[in-house]
């Protein structure tokens, strides 16, 4: 055997038996690693099996026969995205027979197909109506419809009258196999027994209804007229190529083969630059990697490096030892490093496999109770491979810096048991310190001045850094106060203070640790509040939201869109007979909710052709995120450049609040789409919206009521227009696109013709939901010019009052009780709520905190156990063993506090900048972005795990100290 590999061998030898030796502090090295490993790989497999795969969308839309899936929007040119979850069609309306035609020209010879009908249908059971609930009919059992419906009960309907009904809606209702519900389409028709037969399993693309032929939808006599037509089709696969050439003829297709093998971006129309999309998607997956790998990897390093630091200062003894009979200091670096090594590789690989199997589990048991939450367990082992060599590599560069620190150590020093010298010099320090902050703060102008955020990462990982080393400075001051405390703690904190070689590296690993712990709490709340504030409320949370307002003797027939709150506008006038049948609604309302109050929903409409917009001021520019001029000059053949930027005013400025909320309630409207509210302060204040009663006092002012700063003129005031149509303009327009004949036309229309226009003074309230444009005062209708083109308040419906939200079931009962008096249309006003993210986001930060406090807890231990000659000297000299408690458990809480105070700083910083470092870019353009710093968490983690760690350290202290083999392991004291 060669010197090279004897050398080699000894190094791995002597590296298992320090491993055996110290077991203790490699264990808690290694129990740190394989909780981060673990939760990694938990996060990662929910994460990666909450992703809707490309199989599993083909198998929720298609089943697992057919080949596509067809539905015709209109006789228009159509653009859809491969999977077909977005498009945009439309056109004119055409018969079954003249679609089918169509159709079938556009398949394979070969092909075979099956049609169903769908609708939106409302279903009763007991007491209880629930509306908008999407319902197909035809030949269910079709082999082109298999496993499109998975029986989880019963089966699927075969007879007129017979239904399956999806595992949420049996639920939401509370049916079962056997139990008949009452369905219909529209308001107007009567409803229908249907038997249910089946409960399926829940398919988010499928349908919650399955009807069989002859049991409540009919075939509307053309395709856009009443329940639309989807074919199921199989045969040859249809490509990209056949999905645009049916795109053409106004079909969109969900063709199995595209979803399994997609184009690429280039290739899809409805993204406007295709190259760009997927830039940006390269350049999203690129920063979210950067900032874990770099976010992640540092703070890890900084937790378990500790470890190494005190495991090394331990083996002080042993490793000059080595040095004084020859060793060189690449044996001692080697035996470190291997050591480390072996604990980070045992570490993750433990980790690794138990977050899978928790993952696991959690996605088996969730499946199993119907949650469509992880629609398939995906393990990603090339992930779990790389989070297993990352906590490999990672162990072994936290331990790079003590090993060199003890290659350089002087032996005859270390056999004395005197003090080594600082691995950085009191002068270096602070040069240190002071660079590493001027780099944080460096990149953050640069990233400011760039837009680049990828600068983020440095600013928060050099502030980070540049925190912690800035503490050992601080421990002279910290002793210097010590006079103050009682003896034991004064003893603790000046030993903490003499031993810095010792209280650093512990401080260190517990500042990583809550500066961890709080990184991903700020993290996972800004994404929550960020999701949240795209969804603008429209009232109070609980405020019943009645649409149609057809709730006496009204046939409905005014309000086409009454058959589901989910499905578009609702609007339409309101008939109100009496006082007494409205007394009537508000009885019934105040059954549920308590000493609720009827408001009206008004707003304003013009006579004839004429309709109200508030207009914008022209001069004012368009904000670059909704400046879509150099789109239009791309599809219109003008030079890049040309109307650029935008006037706010302009058709080329993307600015309607419907393009930024995400709030899907229906909303109140009329025909001519103005959405300005007639109010004299009632409505405004049961709505109960921010700075409702100011707003309130406003209108009473007779100001305009502006729910955005861009409608608001220099001069305060607002301008209100009353508007017509270019009729011999708009004629060119409808002549351009006939001349098309079908192919895209991407020419505005005409401007309308400002015949007049209200100028009043106006004030401006925050109120993001697309609902709400504008408030006028009813006294401004009777006031030139408005008062001379015939203003009316149209009444679109009413809301109720409340104070809280009602559950589902509540509401549906509520939805009967109404349906009796005539009102087909009601919904709560909800703010945002989405369970699986706030569950995800929140075990995550439990995760993060457990780690948080494990690593803090362990370091302490460790460094206790270091004070292990200290505290038998004063044994020795008479501190009772309750003293020596005392002592270590001050010694603790000084180490949590002082990483808590630095890691809460640390935490803040990292935790924004990697927030911002991941957030959209659109959302920051659009200033949608809401940086969260979750105050009470933070508070809780940075005091309670010091507190905790302080408490566990007591109860867990013995009274004795043992000077056997458990203390030499560098467990803790209490062996």
């Amino acid at each position: 055997m060669s010197r090279r590999k004897r050398g080699a061998s000894l190094s791995w030898r002597i590296a298992v038996r320090e491993l055996r030796q110290g077991w203790g502090r490699f264990v808690l090295a290694a129990l740190v690693i394989a909780l981060a490993a673990g939760a990694g790989t938990a996060v990662d497999v929910l994460v990666r099996s909450a992703q809707i795969t490309d199989a599993r969308y083909a198998q929720w839309a298609l089943g697992d026969a057919a080949t596509a899936r067809i539905q015709w929007f209109g006789n228009g040119p159509a653009q859809q995205t491969p999977r077909a979850d977005t498009a945009l069609g439309g056109g004119e309306d055409a018969t079954l027979a003249e679609v089918t035609d169509m159709l079938d020209s556009l398949l394979p010879v070969d092909s075979e197909r099956t049609a169903v009908r769908q609708a939106a249908v409302a279903i009763r059971s007991g007491t209880s109506l629930t509306d908008g609930v999407l319902a197909a009919e035809g030949l269910i059992t079709d082999p082109l419809l298999s496993g499109l419906l998975t029986p989880w009960t019963g089966a699927l309907p075969e007879q007129p009258g017979e239904a399956s009904l999806s595992r949420a809606l049996a639920e939401r209702l509370n049916v079962t196999v056997g139990d008949t519900v009452e369905a219909r389409i529209g308001e107007d028709d009567e409803f229908t027994s249907v038997q249910i037969v089946g409960v399926h399993e829940n398919n988010p693309l499928a349908f919650d209804v399955a009807l069989t032929d002859g049991t409540l939808i009919p075939e509307a006599p053309t395709l856009l007229s009443g329940p639309a037509t989807v074919w199921f089709v199989d045969g040859a696969d249809l490509s990209w190529s056949d999905v645009l050439a049916g795109n053409d003829a106004g079909f969109i297709t969900m063709s199995r083969t595209v979803i399994l093998d997609p184009p690429s971006a280039t290739q899809v129309p409805i993204y406007l630059d295709g190259a760009a999309y997927e830039v940006d998607v390269t350049v999203g997956i690129v920063i979210v990697a950067v900032t874990v790998v770099s976010v992640g990897g540092t703070l890890i390093a900084l937790l378990i490096g500790p470890v190494f630091a005190i495991g090394a200062r331990r083996s002080r003894r042993d490793y000059a030892l080595l040095r004084a009979q020859g060793a060189p200091a690449k044996t001692i670096r080697a035996i470190m490093l291997r050591s480390a090594g072996l604990v980070g590789l045992t570490g993750a690989v433990v980790g690794a496999l138990t977050g899978m199997l928790a993952a696991i589990i959690t996605v088996v048991t969730t499946t199993a109770t119907g949650s469509i939450a992880y629609p398939t367990l995906t393990l990603p082992w090339l992930d779990v491979l790389g989070i297993v060599l990352g906590g490999t590599i990672v162990a072994v560069l936290s331990a790079w810096l003590p090993a060199r620190r003890a290659t350089r150590d002087d032996p005859v020093l270390a056999l004395r048991g005197e003090q080594p010298e600082p691995a950085v010099s009191r002068r270096t320090r602070p040069i240190l310190v002071a660079a590493l902050l001027v780099a944080s703060a460096a990149t953050a102008a640069l990233t400011l001045f760039t837009g680049q955020r990828l600068w983020l990462m440095v600013t928060g990982l050099s502030g980070t850094i540049g925190i912690v080393l800035a503490l050992r400075p601080l421990l002279p001051f910290l002793g210097r106060l010590a006079g103050r405390l009682p003896l034991n703690a004064r003893i603790a904190v000046r030993d903490a203070t003499r031993r810095a070689d010792r209280t650093a590296p512990a401080v260190t690993g517990v500042a990583a640790a809550i500066a961890f712990a709080l990184c991903v709490a700020i993290v996972t709340a800004t994404q929550y509040a960020t999701a949240s504030a795209a969804w603008a409320l429209r009232a109070a949370p609980g405020t019943i939201m009645i649409y149609d307002g057809h709730y006496m003797a009204s046939t409905g027939s005014e309000n086409p869109f009454a058959t589901s709150v989910q499905e578009g506008d609702a609007g339409g006038e309101t008939s109100i007979t009496t006082a007494q049948e409205r007394q009537r609604l508000q009885d019934v309302i105040a059954e549920f909710v308590p000493e609720t109050e009827l408001v009206d929903v008004r707003m304003l409409s013009l006579e004839g052709d004429q309709f109200p917009r508030i207009l914008i001021d022209p001069d004012k520019t368009c904000p670059a995120w909704a400046d879509e001029t150099e789109t239009y000059n791309h599809y219109t053949d003008r030079p890049t450049g040309t109307g650029y930027p935008a006037s706010a005013a302009s058709q080329n400025c993307w600015i309607d609040k419907r393009l930024s909320d995400a709030n899907s309630q229906s909303y109140w409207t009329t025909n001519d789409g103005g959405n300005i509210v007639v109010d004299d302060g009632r409505l405004i204040r049961a709505l109960g919206l921010p700075g409702a009663e100011e707003a309130a006092q406003a209108l009473e002012a007779g100001k305009i009521v502006l729910t955005r700063e861009l409608d608001l003129w220099p001069d305060g005031t607002a301008h209100l227009g009353i508007m017509e149509d270019d009729h011999p303009a708009m004629a060119e327009w409808e002549q351009l696109i006939e001349d098309a004949q079908g192919q895209g036309v991407y020419e505005n229309p005409p401007d309308p013709i400002e015949n007049a226009t209200v100028i009043a003074e106006a004030e401006v309230f925050d109120w993001p939901s697309a609902q709400w444009q504008a408030f006028i005062p009813e006294s401004l209708l009777a006031e030139a010019p408005l008062s001379q083109n015939a203003p009316t308040a149209e009444r679109v419906g009413l809301i109720a009052t409340s104070d809280g939200l009602m559950d589902v079931q509540q509401l549906d009962q509520l939805r009967d009780r109404l349906l009796l008096l005539g009102v087909n249309d009601i919904t709560q006003a909800r703010g945002y709520a989405n369970d699986g993210l706030a569950t995800t986001l929140t075990t995550v930060t439990i995760l993060a905190a457990l780690i948080a406090f494990a690593a803090t807890w362990g370091t302490s231990r460790l460094a206790i156990a270091d004070m292990r000659q200290d505290l038998r000297v004063l044994s020795d000299v008479g501190a009772s063993p309750r003293a020596r408690r005392r002592i270590a458990t001050a010694l603790a809480l000084t180490i949590g506090l002082l990483g808590a105070l630095a890691g809460t700083l640390a935490g803040i910083l990292l935790g924004t900048t990697a927030a911002a470092a991941t957030a959209s870019s659109d959302t920051i353009a659009r200033d949608a972005w809401v940086l969260t710093v979750p105050w009470l968490p933070v508070a809780i983690i940075a005091v309670l795990i010091p507190v905790l760690t302080a408490a566990a350290t007591w109860l867990q202290q013995r009274t004795g100290i043992d000077r056997g083999r458990a203390a030499d392991n560098g467990i803790a004291l209490n062996h």
